[in-house]
């Protein structure tokens, strides 16, 4: 059964075909067919949309709006905003569970002496079913381990990864490093890892224990991080460096440290048979492509203006790379290595993306 509905996943996934912008000045969110690499529909969304998350079956997304404290419903078949939920101020990063029913807002704002809330709304009746306070008053990153038991949420102001149990909505509080800020999580979701802004480490967290043990000293400012396919390596960017560390997992000890050859790396993707890494570097508008056989930079390919989130298509073609202080979308073909095309006017910048139907 199990094969079955990867299999399922897998054949879905490979289907999708437009590619959904959020853009934060056009108050919208652009659909872009990436068979044609042309914007077919703008959503209007509410203020300041900064984050897009998708179900698993993609046909519902949900946007946050950073300025307007809510969250806009998609319908991603019909293109169109079906509801408004209202979350506290400042809502950030989400993620839906894996069965689809729940929708989990970090927000980066606290509230009023509380802390810094959770939302958890259910996905088809958009009820807020339950508010989790957690330390501080600035959450950045969350994520779920595979079974949808644990939600693993980056603090960011209170320098910890925070352990929200979903069946109780309990949490377990877990000391990492400074400005904890992007979360991985292992292939057989034995370990989180966590890149930590402030102090320049990645904190690595045992899911069965929910103890930190280890904190990997990395370069200045981590922000991305991503784990290779097998688990064998933990890559994060250090923006004011213009590195990449590398953290062989089984050691738990950085191997490598790689220059990007760009300005200040902010967001870090990897190839889906974990060939490559992909940098994009914000301040000198180029994306760095790292072999991870070598540790080396294979290609440094323009973008842009402000390059920010970038997302590999399903069919592991394309590399979408928002630029966020313009007003366009760059891709580039991942056999060649070379900018396929340059998305103009998909709106003022443009910010997340999430690939749907």
């Amino acid at each position: 059964m199990l094969l079955v509905i990867f299999a399922f996943a897998f054949a879905y996934s490979a289907s999708a075909q437009h590619l959904f912008v959020t853009n934060r000045y056009s108050d919208n969110t652009a659909v872009i067919d990436t068979s044609t690499n042309l914007v077919v529909a703008e959503i209007p969304v509410g203020t300041f949309p900064v984050r897009i998350v998708m179900t698993p079956n993609r046909l519902k997304a949900f946007v946050s709006n950073g300025h307007s404290a809510n969250m806009s419903v998609l319908d991603t078949v019909a293109r169109t905003n079906i509801a408004t939920i209202p979350v506290a101020q400042g809502p950030g990063e989400e993620a839906v569970t894996p069965d689809g029913g729940r929708l989990f807002v970090v927000h980066q704002r606290g509230q009023h002496g509380l802390g810094c809330p959770v939302y958890v709304i259910d996905t088809t009746t958009y009820a807020l079913l339950t508010t989790v306070y957690l330390p501080g008053n600035w959450l950045k990153d969350i994520l779920f381990t595979p079974d949808g038991r644990f939600a693993y949420v980056a603090n960011q102001a209170a320098g910890q990864v925070d352990v929200i149990d979903t069946t109780t909505y309990g949490t377990t509080l877990i000391p990492a490093g400074g400005g904890s800020r992007r979360l991985c999580i292992s292939p057989n979701a034995s370990r989180v890892y966590c890149a930590n802004y402030v102090g320049n480490t990645v904190t690595v967290v045992d899911t069965a224990t929910k103890t930190s043990i280890a904190n990997i000293p990395v370069g200045q400012r981590p922000r991305a991080i991503a784990i290779t396919p097998n688990g064998s390596e933990v890559y994060t960017a250090n923006t004011r460096d213009g590195t990449v560390s590398v953290i062989n997992t089984a050691t738990l000890s950085v191997i490598a440290t790689i220059p990007t050859g760009g300005v200040w790396p902010w967001e870090l993707v990897i190839s889906a048979d974990g060939t490559k890494a992909f940098v994009t570097n914000t301040n000198s508008d180029n994306v760095s492509v790292i072999n991870t056989a070598t540790h080396t930079v294979s290609a440094i390919i323009p973008t842009g203006h402000g390059p920010f989130i970038s997302q590999i298509s399903p069919d592991q073609t394309k590399e979408y790379v928002s630029n966020a202080r313009d007003t366009t979308v760059t891709v580039i073909d991942i056999p060649s290595l070379t900018v396929l095309t340059t998305i103009s006017n998909v709106g003022s910048q443009p910010f997340d993306m999430a690939f749907g139907p």
